[in-house]
């Protein structure tokens, strides 16, 4: 009788398990079921995040992306860019989904590189198809310990626009490749009062690099002496509050910022800004606002730095460390940051960081204005050092810069304030 309520106990063991294992397995059904509804059959989705600004050629990337792809699908999520770096963060520590980033800056990756929040390409990029000599030295200053973790992907150069209209009536040759001191010279020249009567500025420097010029030679904030960047300073003070043929910082929040409505209005004869202008100052023209004939000439130079040389940044596209479909995000990556990718970013008035004659000639037709090769043959200098906390020593100069450029302090209290400041940054 004990045999048989033994045995009697073990089928019904037996049955209960075959019960809950059928169970698991019809709840595993129904999430494969509600997770295929989100994914085409046989391919792997994954998701990446990017600033909504770039929804525009994004969304074309991905439709080109998915529609030849036969094993992955791209979900593309944005963030606003005033939020995004701090949003991302907060997803990533609370163990969110995500697979490819869009990284702003290099320190940024350098920096998430190091603290083993991105996935090491070295290996995929090896065999992959991208000639990852077209990248320069934007792919150089991301990598560590020669290891690579993120892909150089839109390129922004620093140029010189002009307003042609002005120069004619002025009768002044248009400008070309020039120092920085012809720069000033020039802006000077041709400040005064337009036509109209209303006051009109020579040229327009944002305070937002006011490194700008060191930049060309290479110098950069983690340096031990900057010569360069305090000689920028100056140039930039004469600009300002000497030759007044620039608004300063505080008419430029008042009255300018960003300037590009004015100089299409015919009231800044001059502007450095970021190639990016190009397609603002067309979107502005299109809405029929404002209009004015305009060209593009390269970045002024400091004395001795190499004719044709630009300073620049890089966005790069990575994969986080915590994706669980690496392979996957990488095949997009090799996409986007490649080729293909080029040639849909040109189309967008976006300069592409792998370059190709496809993409330049994309570029050139679709940016409009005359003379745009110069971009891509320039000696580029980038934006940012490759220091990790490259970002936070901009942040530190740049309250600095001001403080000098509106007349709190003077240029060596500001020199010997941010390096004690940088001092104690490197200490933390």
């Amino acid at each position: 009788m004990k045999q048989k309520i033994k045995h009697f106990l073990i089928l019904t063991i037996f049955l209960l398990s075959l019960s809950f294992l059928a169970s698991c397995q019809k709840v595993q059904k129904e999430q494969d079921t509600q997770y295929s509804d989100s994914q085409p059959a046989g391919k792997q989705k994954i998701i990446c995040y990017d600033v909504t600004v770039s929804a525009p050629y994004m969304e074309d990337l991905v439709k080109v992306f998915n529609a030849q792809s036969s094993t992955t699908e791209v979900e593309m999520r944005y963030l606003e860019d005033s939020e995004y770096e701090d949003r991302l963060n907060k997803l990533l520590e609370e163990g969110g989904q995500a697979d490819v980033i869009w990284l702003r800056q290099p320190s940024k990756s350098n920096r998430m590189a190091e603290a083993g929040q991105l996935f090491d390409l070295s290996q995929l990029v090896g065999g992959s198809t991208l000639d990852i000599s077209k990248y320069g030295q934007s792919l150089d200053i991301v990598k560590l310990d020669e290891s690579i973790y993120s892909l150089p992907f839109i390129q922004n150069i620093w140029l010189l626009f002009y307003n042609r209209d002005i120069f004619d009536g002025l009768h002044v040759d248009y400008p070309g490749q020039m120092t920085w001191e012809e720069y000033a010279d020039l802006a000077a020249r041709i400040d005064g009062t337009a036509p109209d009567g209303q006051k009109r500025w020579g040229g327009y420097l944002p305070i937002w690099v006011p490194n700008l010029g060191a930049l060309e030679l290479g110098e950069y904030l983690y340096d031990d002496e900057l010569p360069a960047t305090k000689e920028f300073l100056q140039l930039m003070d004469r600009l300002y509050n000497q030759d007044h043929s620039h608004p300063n910082p505080v008419e430029m929040e008042e009255i300018y910022t960003p300037g590009y409505e004015a100089f299409l209005d015919g009231g800044i004869g001059m502007m450095i800004n970021g190639d990016w202008t190009i397609q603002i100052l067309q979107n502005l023209e299109a809405s029929g606002t404002v209009s004015c004939r305009w060209d593009a000439a390269p970045l002024p130079l400091s004395e001795g730095v190499e004719p044709g040389t630009s300073v620049g940044s890089n966005s790069y596209l990575a994969v986080y460390s915590g994706s669980s479909y690496p392979e996957n995000a990488f095949e997009f990556l090799e996409f986007a940051c490649g080729e293909e990718g080029a040639s849909i970013l040109a189309s967008h008035y976006c300069f592409p960081s792998y370059f190709t004659e496809e993409g330049r000639e994309s570029y050139k037709q679709n940016a409009g204005a005359i003379h745009v090769n110069f971009f891509f043959d320039a000696i580029l200098q980038n934006e940012e050092g490759k220091h990790v906390l490259y970002q936070d020593l901009r942040d530190i100069f740049d309250k600095e810069a001001a403080s000098y450029l509106k007349g709190e302090k003077t240029l060596d209290q500001t020199m010997k304030d941010y390096l004690k400041e940088r001092n104690n940054l490197n200490r933390n």
